[in-house]
């Protein structure tokens, strides 16, 4: 946090740090727009402000002290809307007051803080609310990327699909509930198996699937075994697996051809 100093130096108006905090406090509630605010108490509701204002003042760290003031609000259940329309009405406090330096800072941590929110919506527009990992859309991107990428440098890569066993039956005698639960403990499994350069992601109701970065068949298998230890018997699955480039040079033909396999084990199971 800013030095608690900074909260009583007055700016040129003869303003205090709280004074703006309050200011910018008064015109965020009579906007209506930030709901957060409203059920807090005074403290609360100017919590780190002060401190934001005493930062970008003085010009030290305020984008550290910015990131500390977001993530407090963000703790509070603020909303990345409510959070820019404080920071809004802050710069107008300060444009009023004239205090153009302070108000020229903040508007970088405006921008700083508007560029992290778009990177974290961006990324869980890429996820699969339920289990965090890739979901369909992005896995598939990625399986082109990353096809084009061995394509160009020679490399092999390996795709592995799982289907749960038996989900569906699961799901209609236990309830959703108890079926959400056993996708979580197979996706942390799945998660957990893979290195940093694979991707994983669930690409269908109980369907998942893993990319395997420079690895061959019997990678492939040794990952399906590390999933399955990590899983202690807690859910059983079919998988199927194919190569680049030695069974397909395209993403449809892997994925065909692991379909194929991971149904074929699944026949084999239920015979």
């Amino acid at each position: 946090m800013a030095p608690l100093g900074w909260n009583t130096v007055r700016g040129a108006a003869g303003a205090t740090a709280w004074d703006l905090a309050s200011e910018c406090v008064e015109e965020t509630l009579a906007a209506g727009a930030t709901p957060s605010l409203e059920r807090l108490g005074r403290l609360g509701q100017l919590g780190a402000l002060p401190a934001l204002v005493g930062a970008v003042r003085a010009g030290v760290e305020p984008a550290r002290v910015a990131l500390e003031y977001t993530r407090e609000r963000e703790g509070l259940g603020f909303g990345p809307a409510e959070i820019t329309g404080e920071l809004l009405a802050l710069g107008r406090v300060l444009e009023r007051r004239e205090e153009k330096a302070a108000r020229a800072r903040l508007d970088g941590c405006i921008v700083e803080h508007v560029a992290r929110v778009t990177a974290q919506l961006a990324e869980r527009a890429r996820r699969d609310p339920l289990t965090g990992l890739l979901n369909h859309r992005a896995f598939h991107a990625r399986v082109a990327a990353e096809i084009a990428r061995a394509r160009r440098y020679r490399s092999r890569i390996a795709l592995v699909v799982f289907d749960l066993d038996r989900f569906k039956e699961k799901n209609d005698s236990d309830g959703h509930q108890e079926g959400d639960r056993l996708l979580r403990v197979f996706a942390s499994a799945l998660s957990r198996a893979a290195r940093g350069s694979d991707a994983v992601g669930r690409i269908g109701g109980d369907e998942f699937a893993a990319l395997l970065i420079e690895a061959k068949r019997r990678s492939a298998a040794v990952f399906v075994d590390r999933v399955q230890v990590r899983l202690r018997g807690r859910v059983a699955f079919s998988a199927g697996v194919a190569l680049f480039p030695d069974e397909g040079s395209a993403a449809d033909q892997l994925l065909a051809l692991a379909d194929s396999r991971l149904y074929e084990e699944k026949t084999e199971k239920a015979a």
